[in-house]
């Protein structure tokens, strides 16, 4: 039946190809406009958009209490989709707004002349959050050049211009930076930087080697636990016990005096824009581009040595550094189609088949339209990805198109490189739609986005390609010929001296390929790791934003208290958890509902809430004495005077009924205070009382690293509540750990799961060669994976996408030498003829892809700029292990043939030496 089929269809290929070239066209253009015009797609200018989890244990708690924080910083009336009906009828009070507070140009002033004295005796508030310079100066000894600090010191009115647009936002005025320190530090009364001469450094040098050996001591001294008053404070020397020399160890040098060259830090009176949002303060990212411009034309000018800069920004520059990236694809797609003509002799056929990478990814927009309108930005590599995997096929129709053309030869030709693509084909798709699975949302459009977009290839290169080539056969022979005039040399070295090179040196290559793999693999299990520092980098790691905060916590005390925020338990009765309504739309939940089979209805009811914090609070991680309201509530029962003829709340009082629970619960919020961390929850339209939310403090604190994350939210999962649920009280730290906590799942079942499809794959087209295949695509994973460990790879959320695709590209290589295997012949005769059929199309894909992945290593994107690393890396490494480990191990996996072979006779090849 199959083979039926497929002489229909090459029949009807061979005898209407202007039909198989007008229809795919159609398909792939008009169809997909059509979609587009009625579901458009939307490129996300949210850098984040996708990066989050859904339809997990903590997804759905944590969504649910980012709804209704905001309304419970403000009251505890929440709006429910699902209002809970009650009789009362209760009168809201009205806020009264707020008038805008008048300017005064004196007061303003007054602070401005205030703020031109840099010096300070106590911590300046939100000091942490302002944003940062981080230059880098050859040794410690550099810091007290007179020059350099005086460079440093005329920052400030050489960026005063950008800087003064932020006065109406920020309290601040002055630099803070060691030029300014010091002359806080000098007893010579100095007023700012300005005023220091050589006097001065000699003193504060003296003064800071002093201090430096108590670096520890003036920490603990300033901590929360001692602020200024235990016993290490009193040990401290007078001049090491200032608040400006905390700051300075603090937040201005770095942790090891030696370190060369040495990192310098300071803080500009602008906070952050991160800063601003959570002060409400709307600032335009145009403000930071100014001072970043500024500055780095004074550091110039200066020659500084600029190596960080915080400014919370890059996510709201993303968009337009990614749509520049994309413009390279432009640049990979014309290499390719260099190759491409080079290969094929016909600059006609290198247009066309960069036209069909075009069309494909036109198709796949079309069909991706129906799933979901958002475009996140990681989908753009797809273009990429499509460059260097697409070629291939080309190289494959080109090489095996038949010199005698007739029905029977061009069926033959067909059937064989549509399975043989097929194969490469779906061992690609098969990672990407493995994805879909995935919690982590990205994962999901970019696996649908850039699977569709291959099957789309496929169909191309089996209908549109092949059309073409008949037709340039029959009618365009006029636009071939073009000659490469190194092609006699290159023919030579890959047609007849590699197949004598690996035969003759089977056994050492093998061993050293195998030395290889093996060490690949300890470095891989030993280096590759979940990101320690930046969780979510965007940009390449030269960039200034990405340098600090990849390496500040590296570098300075504050940065690791800074993010060490303290993790606390939000627990919730009464609220349904927020649950996904689409797979790929980041925005599709369900609304914020009641829980309606939660009510506090009776006695016991209020026990087992009481009882459930009460257990909660005596955690050892928890240790909290105070009690909240359900506890505070009974207590309060219990004291309750009752009497006849009126309502009883003392419920352990005869005369108490169930029916009076909730008017009592109610007026007792008159009486036992109640706060946005204690507090009933009421329905805002119908002011129901619908649950209840407490939050608990623990000693936990928050971690970037994976490791220590895990055993933090395994001991806050012993906080959950009987008939409630709990989240972090900051819900980004859930959403970090939930996104890690993905990656790890999904990059093993993904790599898993392909290994075992590419097996299947394998075994279909190599039968018994299939387990030399599956051992050389063992390797080409484990020293692909070494090299990008060796380059610095962290297994982030981008990584783990890329590394997922390890497995279909390092199988396209072999899959194509296995095709090209005789069926007949000895041992020494099938490679040889493996190798001069395969060993061109294989060289050339991997010299395209190498191509599209270095012409992305320009790019600013961290995206775009990996995915050209993982090109060269996996092109350079398959190509490798597919011609000198996969064709050397045949010799030893094919049958031996016993006599001489009579096709080695026929072409005079030399034998294998016989294995005994």
């Amino acid at each position: 039946m199959i083979e039926r089929v497929g002489r229909l269809y090459s029949r009807s290929l061979y005898r209407h190809p202007a039909l198989f070239l007008i229809v795919p066209l159609l398909i792939t253009t008009v169809i997909p406009s059509v979609l587009l015009w009625f579901f458009p797609i939307r490129l996300s200018q949210n850098a984040e958009i996708g990066f989050d989890t859904k339809d997990t244990v903590l997804s759905g708690p944590r969504l649910a209490w980012a709804r209704i924080q905001p309304s419970l910083m403000f009251s505890n009336r929440i709006a429910f989709s699902n209002p809970r009906p009650i009789d009362t009828d209760v009168q809201q009070p009205t806020v009264q707004p707020v008038s805008k507070r008048v300017r005064r140009s004196w007061a303003d002033n007054l602070l401005s002349a205030i703020n031109q004295v840099a010096c300070y005796d106590s911590p300046i508030p939100l000091m942490d959050h302002l944003s940062q310079v981080i230059l880098e100066v050859p040794n410690y000894d550099a810091i007290f050049d007179l020059k350099f600090l005086d460079k440093l010191c005329q920052m400030q009115p050489n960026i005063s211009k950008p800087l003064s647009r932020f006065d109406s936002f920020t309290p601040y005025r002055n630099i803070w930076s060691v030029a300014n320190m010091f002359a806080c530090i000098s007893p010579n009364l100095r007023v700012n930087c300005t005023q220091l001469d050589e006097s001065d450094i000699k003193i504060v040098r003296k003064t800071i080697d002093n201090c430096w050996k108590y670096r520890t001591p003036i920490f603990e001294c300033r901590n929360e636990k001692c602020q200024g008053t235990c016993s290490t404070c009193r040990d401290l020397p007078e001049e090491c016990s200032s608040q400006i020399i905390h700051d300075l160890f603090y937040r201005l040098l770095p942790k090891n005096r030696d370190d060369s060259p040495f990192l310098v830090n300071t803080f500009l009176p602008v906070f952050t824009l991160t800063g601003y949002i959570t002060q409400n303060i709307p600032v335009d990212v145009v403000l930071y581009d100014a001072l970043e411009s500024s500055i780095i034309d004074y550091s110039k000018k200066s020659k500084f040595e600029l190596k960080g800069l915080l400014m919370d920004v890059k996510r709201d520059r993303l968009l337009a550094a990614a749509l520049r990236d994309s413009i390279l694809a432009l640049l990979a797609a014309g290499l390719v189609m260099i190759v491409v003509a080079v290969h094929s002799q016909s600059l006609l056929y290198a247009f066309v088949v960069i036209l069909l990478l075009a069309l494909s990814v036109v198709g796949a927009l079309g069909v991706y339209s129906l799933f979901t309108d958002e475009f996140p930005l990681l989908n753009l590599v797809t273009f990429v990805l499509l460059i260097a995997i697409g070629s291939d096929d080309a190289f494959l129709l080109k090489s095996n198109f038949p010199n005698h053309l007739n029905e029977d030869t061009f069926h033959t030709f067909l059937t064989h490189t549509s399975f043989t693509m097929f194969l490469t084909c779906f061992s690609t798709v098969v990672p990407f739609f493995i994805n879909i699975t995935s919690n982590v949302i990205v994962f999901r459009c970019f696996g649908m986005f850039a699977g569709v977009t291959v099957i789309f290839n496929y169909f191309m290169v089996v209908s549109f390609l092949p059309a073409f080539l008949l037709i340039q056969h029959r009618h365009l022979d006029c636009f071939t010929g073009f000659k490469f005039p190194y092609r006699s040399v290159f023919s030579h070295l890959l047609y007849v001296l590699l197949p004598h090179v690996l035969v003759q040196g089977r056994y050492l290559l093998m061993a050293l390929l195998s030395i290889v793999a093996i060490g690949g693999a300890a470095i891989t299990y030993q280096g590759l790791h979940l990101p320690e520092y930046n969780p979510l980098q965007l940009f390449t790691s030269d960039n200034l934003h990405e340098w600090y905060d990849n390496n500040a916590e590296k570098n300075f005390e504050f940065v690791s208290s800074k993010i060490a925020l303290p993790l606390t338990s939000r627990l919730v009765w009464g609220v349904e958890p927020i649950y996904s309504l689409s797979t790929f739309r980041a925005n599709a939940t369900s609304p914020l509902r009641s829980d309606p089979f939660f009510a506090l209805k009776t006695a016991s009811d209020v026990h087992k809430i009481a009882r459930s914090l009460e257990k909660a609070r005596q955690l050892p991680f928890v240790n909290h004495q105070p009690k909240f309201w359900p506890e505070r509530f009974l207590d309060w029962s219990d004291k309750y005077p009752c009497a006849r003829g009126f309502l009883c709340c003392n419920m352990s009082n005869p005369l108490f009924s169930d029916s009076y629970l909730d008017f009592c619960l109610r007026n007792s919020t008159s009486f036992l205070a109640t706060s946005y961390n204690d507090t009933p929850i009421f329905d805002n339209q119908t002011f129901a009382f619908v649950g209840y939310t407490a939050m608990l403090p623990t000693t936990l604190k928050y971690n970037h690293r994976f490791s220590k994350l895990t055993k933090s939210f395994e001991m806050l999962e012993m906080t959950k509540p009987d008939n409630g649920w709990w989240a972090p009280e900051w819900w980004l730290m859930s959403t970090w750990f939930d996104l890690l906590s993905s990656i790890v799942q999904d990059c093993l079942s993904s790599v898993l799961g392909s290994l075992f499809f590419v097996a299947i794959f394998a075994f279909i087209q190599l039968k018994c060669q299939a387990l030399a295949a599956v051992v050389t695509i063992a390797g080409v994973i484990c020293t692909s994976s070494a090299i990008v460990t060796l380059l610095g790879w962290v297994l982030g959320v981008l990584e783990a996408v890329i590394l997922v695709l390890v497995v279909g590209l390092s199988f396209d290589y072999t899959l194509h030498y296995g095709a090209a295997l005789p069926e007949q012949g000895c041992a020494e005769h099938r490679i040889r003829e493996a190798t001069s059929k395969g060993v061109g199309p294989v060289t050339l894909a991997a010299f395209t892809s190498f191509l599209a992945g270095a012409s992305m290593l320009p790019a600013l994107t961290h995206a775009f700029y990996q995915v050209g690393v993982f090109l060269v890396v996996i092109s350079i490494t398959s190509w490798t292990f597919s011609t000198f480990f996969y064709l050397p191990m045949l010799s030893i996996t094919l049958p031996r043939q016993s006599g001489d072979c009579k096709y080695c006779e026929k072409t005079n090849q030399m034998h294998l030496s016989p294995r005994r």
